[in-house]
């Protein structure tokens, strides 16, 4: 391919991009701006101008993504398959295995998957006493989280249980002991585990002849998704370009959202100051969304705190203005996307062409039901379908059998929660319950076994609380999940997170007139495949509607977004309120949701929610509610609330308004002529 062929091929930013071959250079990449595309043609570039593929190392964050660039590229010169691409940990294991000496590794090295990893605590915690504590210490697989996300964030053990394991915080000394004996085996047993890799490889390339032997093999090097790398990650980078320089790292850090995972945004700032001469090249011609959609965007972002300044735009000047509308409440918010993607799919469009978007998978569950009562079949990414779930299943067994005391299904999940009962006596007890009039007659001659007598104690006051008829369905709920707590404390080591998800089914039950309605429309959300032939008359096969965490939404697009549950606590979540870095991050996760979209986006929030039958009032996401990024919405100010005009004025007047924290309502006073 000759250089005006290359010219005709791309557009100027990224030629310029593809054509630097020598020196650090950075590629600020926007949404949609074609960054897989950049370095498709940059290995191409390499290879045309006479570098042997085998000197080239492209080291991304999954095998699929430098498996799909290279096959690209070897689309138009074959010799790009010869170059070496794949993660940072298979990268790094093959440094290990090379120079496994230098470790003082004298024989073969064995590795440890994540279940290895986990299964070696649990035995080392037993060794060291921890699991005799009064207080429950960790399951392993915590344990693994806990010591993994402390290498990854390069912070200690205490202040990783801070922010994520609170509950835990008491035993941060002893996990710290058990993170010293875990070290202390892997080296005496020749093993690794996935973070070593990253640790191992960093402390081979410190050593300079390794180095030296290194960078001439790899003279040039490129790195995928940089805002998504850790400290180590970044460190190995520099490492490896310090002797050449030749290093291009491309990323956004408008989209830098995994900080949970040890992701570190600030890399991409200190990869010029690592490089002093680094050449910095910003793509920012979009090639998915909208013009509409990218002023939406870009106001977005405008706002943020550190950020390299880019603008996106694209040739695709028709679209939609984006939609920001407010619902009465999270069902109202629902009943009206489910209706919309029905419309939309009346009219010709694909399921699969929509996604729905929220911060966490519980803002999700009215949705899920009203997409199953119009028979509209869906997929939900970054987590399982809230039904699935083993605490919202056992919260419901609960219920099941209060409405049908022969469930015995429901029985067996039920009674093995409860310590001291195991399959056969669980079975013993049901035929009890199946044979006696009443629950207290069935305990009876179990209630001297000491064993078990606490816990079916406790659960005949459940019953007797649960019996009275004057309750509502959304108050038995509240009390069930109140009994289920400490139960869900013990057995699960995120309670505090799932926690969220029962206060979503308690609120969600309070639009239930009758247990039978609620478990009936439960019954229809459980079901694993659904014809959609209900909502039109034609005979379809193809993909559904996907509902996803926002995470998990990265790097995929729909022709029509809805993001869902745009309120202070949802988005940005409650947690990040208090630190300044942690709202930064929020504000780019809203960021790559609007960037999700091609032609149509929906922005929504619900003003009511309910927790226990107590009714509460949201505000809107601070992320929307700036005038710049209003400015480019269509803003329905008349379905706020969701409810008649006397009672929205009256509402209106009883809020405590700072203009310069609440643009909408401002706007509100400006609309209702007050």
């Amino acid at each position: 391919m000759k250089e005006m062929n290359l010219k005709n091929t791309l557009n100027p930013s990224q030629y310029e991009a593809v054509t630097t071959i020598a020196g650090p250079l950075l590629v600020v990449a926007g949404a949609g701006t074609g960054k897989t595309r950049v370095i498709e043609y940059r290995v191409l570039n390499l290879i045309l101008n006479g570098v042997k593929p085998s000197s080239i190392l492209l080291l991304t964050f999954t095998r699929k993504a430098a498996k799909e660039m290279l096959d690209r590229a070897s689309c138009h010169n074959k010799l790009c398959r010869q170059v070496e691409g794949g993660t940072f940990h298979s990268f790094a294991y093959r440094i290990i295995k090379k120079y496994r000496q230098h470790l003082g590794f004298k024989g073969n090295i064995n590795f440890l998957d994540e279940a290895d990893s986990a299964d070696v605590l649990h035995l080392l915690a037993g060794k060291l006493g921890l699991l005799e504590h009064k207080v429950r210490f960790p399951k392993k697989d915590t344990l693994r989280n806990i010591i993994s996300m402390s290498i990854n964030r390069s912070q200690g053990v205490k202040e990783i249980l801070d922010r994520d394991y609170p509950h835990f915080l008491d035993l941060s000394k002893d996990i710290e002991r058990l993170h010293k004996a875990y070290i202390d085996y892997k080296l005496s047993h020749t093993v690794v585990d996935y973070d070593d890799m990253l640790l191992y490889s960093k402390f081979l390339l410190e050593k300079e002849e390794i180095l030296k032997e290194v960078s001439s093999k790899f003279n040039y090097i490129m790195v995928d998704e940089f805002q998504d790398t850790n400290k180590l990650q970044a460190e190995i980078v520099y490492l490896l370009g310090r002797i050449h320089h030749n290093v291009m790292a491309v990323g956004d850090d408008t989209q830098s959202i995994y900080s949970f995972r040890g992701a570190y945004y600030k890399n991409m700032f200190d990869f010029p100051k690592v490089f002093a001469k680094c050449k910095i090249i910003k793509l920012e011609h979009n090639y998915r969304s909208s013009q509409q959609i990218l002023d939406v965007a870009n106001a977005v972002i405008e706002a943020g705190g550190q950020k390299y300044t880019k603008a996106l735009f694209t040739m695709n000047k028709e679209g939609e203005m984006p939609q920001l509308n407010f619902f009465k409440d999270a069902y109202q918010e629902a009943d009206f996307i489910a209706d919309r993607i029905k419309r939309f799919y009346d009219d010709g469009s694909e399921l699969s062409s929509i996604g729905v978007l929220y911060r966490s998978n519980h803002h999700s569950l009215p949705l899920q039901l009203a997409l199953s009562k119009l028979g509209i079949p869906f997929m939900v990414y970054g987590g399982i379908r809230f039904i699935e779930t083993a605490h919202v299943k056992d919260v419901l067994s609960f219920l099941k059998i209060f409405q049908n005391k022969r469930d015995e299904l429901a029985w067996n999940r039920i009674l093995m929660l409860f310590d001291g009962i195991g399959p056969r006596t669980a079975e013993r007890i049901y035929r009890a319950i199946e044979n006696s009039p009443s629950l207290e007659l069935a305990f009876k001659e179990f209630l001297s076994d000491h064993k078990i007598s606490q816990p079916l104690t406790r659960f005949l006051r459940l019953s007797r609380k649960i019996s009275d008829k004057e309750l509502s369905l959304s108050e038995k709920l509240s009390i069930i999940r109140d009994f289920y707590f400490p139960i869900m404390k013990n057995k699960f080591d995120d309670y505090h997170l799932r926690n969220d998800d029962l206060k979503a089914l308690v609120q969600v039950s309070s639009e239930y007139r009758t247990t039978e309605e609620f478990l009936v429309d439960f019954v229809a959300l459980e079901a694993p495949e659904r014809s959609a032939v209900s909502i039109s008359q034609k005979k379809i096969d193809e993909k559904p509607v996907v509902l996803s965490t926002i995470h998990s939404a990265k790097g995929l697009e729909w022709g029509s977004v809805f993001v869902i549950s745009l309120m202070e606590g949802c988005l940005p979540v409650s947690y990040s309120m208090e630190d300044a870095e942690s709202i930064e991050e929020e504000r780019r996760l809203f960021y790559v949701a609007v960037t999700r979209a091609k032609s149509k986006l929906f922005l929504s929030m619900h003003n009511q929610g309910q927790n226990g039958g107590i009714f509460s009032f949201n505000r809107l996401s601070r992320f929307v509610n700036e005038k710049k990024v209003l400015d480019r919405l269509s803003v329905d100010y008349n379905r706020f609330e969701g409810v008649d005009s006397d009672e929205n004025y009256s509402t209106l007047r009883n809020i405590d308004v700072n203009e310069d924290e609440s643009m909408v309502l401002k706007r509100l006073y400006d609309h209702f002529d007050y």
